[in-house]
């Protein structure tokens, strides 16, 4: 359990104490960063099993559970629609919210990567926007490794910026930008269909009246 208070957490203690094996979980888990990212060059480089190196195949699986008690939809949030797919949608009554990944190893080192919304599966662009929903970005800065602090120190006002927009939540609001957006392309290619209809039937209409 990983209490997240108020501010930010943090995770200490010494070299070789599993500090980055729990970030590496949650990141994995989420698909919030590239296996290089967790300290592995590939995701088969993740699973430390005796079954693999019998040349047999392994399975692994990484679940995350939010509590939600005390999450609210954000206000930008009234009249965005959940996505069209059917993919997964985290209601404003849930109580709880469990990720689920699942890493299966064949012999040869192919792989394959599932995830899982409470049991439903979805791919990783259905997962990614539940999570920023969660006010968490996968291009974000929700967890930040040794290596980052530096790169925050040193980065432009202009990124600054964008890392304090997306804290703040104005991710949500493009979003549902783009959404009215491609409702807007979709209204205006059915009324330019419409109009060719339209030119047919006058032509149509000459043609009978002239007959």
């Amino acid at each position: 359990t990983i209490p997240l208070e108020q501010g930010f957490t943090v995770v200490t203690g010494p070299n070789g104490s599993g500090k980055s094996n729990i970030l590496d979980g949650v990141l994995f888990c989420l698909g919030l960063a590239t296996s290089r990212g967790m300290r592995a060059d590939r995701l088969p480089d993740l699973v430390n099993s005796g079954v693999l190196r019998a040349g047999k195949s392994a399975e692994t699986v990484v679940s995350v559970r939010f509590d939600l008690t005390d999450w609210q939809p954000d206000s930008a949030e009234e009249g965005l629609e959940p996505e069209e797919d059917g993919g997964p949608w985290i209601k404003p009554e849930q109580t709880d919210w469990t990720v689920t990944r699942r890493l299966r190893i064949m012999p040869g080192g192919s792989y394959s990567s599932s995830y899982a919304s409470d049991g439903e599966p979805c791919n990783l662009q259905q997962l990614q926007t539940q999570l920023r929903r969660l006010r968490i970005d996968p291009e974000g800065s929700n967890v930040v490794m040794q290596g980052d602090v530096t790169r925050i120190v040193s980065m432009s006002n202009r990124d600054r910026r964008e890392l304090i927009d997306e804290l703040a939540g104005v991710a949500l609001f493009d979003s549902r930008i783009e959404q009215t957006r491609s409702k807007l392309d979709v209204v205006q290619e059915r009324q330019d269909r419409c109009g060719i209809v339209q030119q047919e039937l006058l032509v149509s209409q000459q043609r009978l009246e002239k007959d």
